[in-house]
């Protein structure tokens, strides 16, 4: 899924994960979020990078990722993305992948 935000706003990614339509208890999930300027980059050389385990509705199946005024302030551009889980079997798995392209605003004042 691809994304278009405005640099420099406050944005959330909300994500929920069912199975054949049912909400799946999520509780003790690790939700990684990796942005990336090169698909080739490291994860260490990422953009942003979040571990989420602090969830909305675990018990639904809801969480989401927040990324901050401050950390999209200087993006500028198209980004790679991913959101992969670990889920209770330590199972590994890719929700969601695509790009995010960061425009310039115009409003730049934060007073």
């Amino acid at each position: 899924m691809n994304f278009k935000f405005p640099r420099g706003d406050d944005q959330v990614i909300g994500l929920e994960f069912t199975e054949n339509g049912v909400p799946i208890n999520i509780t003790n999930w690790k939700v990684y979020f990796t942005l990336k300027k090169n698909k080739s980059d490291s994860d260490d050389d990422a953009v942003i990078k979040k571990d989420i385990t602090d969830h909305t509705e675990p018990l639904n199946g809801m969480t989401q990722i927040s990324l901050t005024n401050s950390e999209t302030d200087s993006l500028n551009g198209i980004y790679y993305y991913d959101i992969q889980y670990k889920d209770n079997s330590a199972n590994i798995k890719t929700a969601l992948w695509g790009i995010i392209n960061f425009f310039e605003d115009i409003t730049r004042r934060k007073t």
